[in-house]
């Protein structure tokens, strides 16, 4: 997949059929979309391509309240590239977006630069400055512009509506199983190995201390069953959210046990894949207690992530 993060980048032209969102999380409904893109666009001998953006511009336009993200901008894109788009253009998101005419947006953009034959969007997208940019919009400008405009509707998993929102929800509750099943892959945490109070180490199972992305979502308080991407390589493990409270640690921590592994990973940039929750967490009489739990949790991981 092509992915342009400047317009004057973008070579003129088409045809395309063009997806346009914020696509965080590249959910099944997203994907869904996506599917009708490339299926579209094999139909009509056009390429298939995604227009996003680099933060959700509710950033700028509400910038009292902190956007929470499922993936960062990395993530995004090699998630929409595994849906087998054959572009993406990711616009820095700015003022000048912002204030952009939804009107300008979809024929400087979508029209003269990518060249749209059909657009494809979810059933609540708005766009353009004061989000005056709708589906309606699109409908009206389409035949003097030579596009047509397909809207998908929302998608239900089990009676709950799968969008964003819902899934940062699940996360914060926990339920990461119930919202992996909504985005339709694993939710995976970036971060930074830091150094942490050497407490592992001290009973005998060393963890990395993550800290994440400032912007992304941290799955709510209790113990989990992971995988660990480091170096290019996949480790199980146990991951730990919470305040500690056997041993009475100042703050909320990030940590994981790496089944197996060894070595400095200090500085290192990893992704941690959650997979299940195991338990909630719980302060335990004694350090003994804590060190035959963990121990347990080690052994259900070991079977429950393949």
């Amino acid at each position: 997949m092509e992915t342009f993060r400047r317009l004057e980048d973008l070579k003129l032209g088409g045809p395309s059929v063009v997806a346009v969102g914020v696509f965080d999380g590249v959910h099944v409904g997203h994907q869904a979309i996506m599917r009708i893109v490339k299926a579209d666009a094999a139909e009509l001998g056009a390429r298939s391509a995604v227009v996003t953006f680099d933060r959700d511009p509710e950033e700028l336009v509400s910038p009292r309240r902190p956007v929470a993200y499922l993936t960062t901008l990395r993530q995004k894109v090699d998630l929409i590239a595994e849906q087998g788009m054959d572009l993406a253009v990711v616009l820095p998101l700015g003022r000048w977006l912002i204030d952009m005419p939804a009107q300008q947006f979809v024929s400087s953009i979508l029209h003269e630069r990518l060249g749209a034959v059909q657009i494809v969007v979810g059933a609540n997208f708005a766009f353009g400055k004061g989000r005056a940019g709708s589906v309606g919009l699109l409908r009206e400008m389409g035949p003097d512009l030579g596009f047509e405009v397909v809207e998908v509707s929302p998608i239900k998993v089990d009676g709950l509506l799968v969008s964003s929102t819902s899934i940062r929800t699940l996360l914060a509750d926990g339920n990461v199983e119930k919202a992996n099943v909504l985005l339709g892959h694993p939710f995976a945490l970036e971060g930074r190995v830091v150094a942490g109070e050497g407490i592992g180490r001290s009973i005998g199972y060393p963890t990395a201390n993550i800290e994440p992305v400032a912007e992304e979502v941290v799955p709510g308080r209790g113990v989990y069953a992971v995988s660990v991407n480091v170096g290019g390589a996949t480790w199980t493990g146990v991951a730990n959210i919470g305040i500690r409270p056997t041993i009475g640690t100042r703050g909320t921590s990030i940590e994981a046990y790496i089944i197996g592994f060894s070595g400095d990973l200090y500085g290192q940039e990893l992704a941690m894949v959650f997979h299940h929750r195991l338990r909630d967490e719980v302060q335990f009489p004694d350090v003994e207690a804590l060190k035959l739990q963990v121990a347990h949790d080690i052994e259900r991981a070991s079977r429950l992530v393949v």
